[in-house]
């Protein structure tokens, strides 16, 4: 066997290897993971959430401020509305846990959900799934002024957990 027809043989199984030629399964590719997180109630998932951001803020700290509160949530893509938990953690000082918070979801099984994601300067939000319950995270903070290279932001961020049942419906136009 020649060394071109062996680099034909080997992109034909590369080809067949990822669903290639042929293939008529309509299956999102690369395959979206699947949330590991389960909750018997929405006070269990609110419960979990609220022990996640007590360990996302390592000691206590006169600059940083958590409450919770009953809400309603108005979902993006279904035309409902739920009630939920939303916890608030206010930063004074430099040490936003907003990371912190996102990485917690994750290790504890919720996945991103991309259709509430929104990234800018000042501030980010991004969606995450648990098997049965979405939660909200938003952060907002002092992006600066890109026009003046003088401007020192101010220190701080607020960051917002909104938990709610998890819709089906809920999800971006394809």
């Amino acid at each position: 066997m020649s060394l071109q027809t062996g680099k034909v043989l080997l992109g034909c199984l590369l080809v067949l290897a990822v669903g290639g030629a042929g293939s008529s399964t309509a299956e999102e590719w690369p395959p979206q993971p699947k949330p590991t997180a389960q909750y018997a109630s929405l006070e269990a998932a609110r419960d979990s959430i609220g022990a996640m951001v007590t360990r996302c803020i390592s000691h206590p700290d006169t600059a940083v401020h958590v409450s919770r509160d009953a809400v309603t949530f108005e979902y993006l893509y279904a035309k409902a509305t739920a009630r939920g938990w939303a916890f608030h953690i206010s930063v004074s000082d430099t040490t936003c846990p907003f990371e912190a918070v996102q990485k917690a979801l994750t290790d504890a099984g919720w996945v991103e959900s991309f259709g509430y994601s929104a990234d800018g300067p000042d501030g980010s939000n991004m969606g995450y799934l648990s098997r049965n319950f979405f939660c909200l995270v938003e952060g907002t903070w002092d992006g600066g002024d890109d026009s003046d290279e003088t401007y020192v932001p101010a220190p701080g961020c607020k960051v917002t957990l909104t938990c709610v049942p998890r819709r089906e419906d809920d999800a971006a136009p394809q």
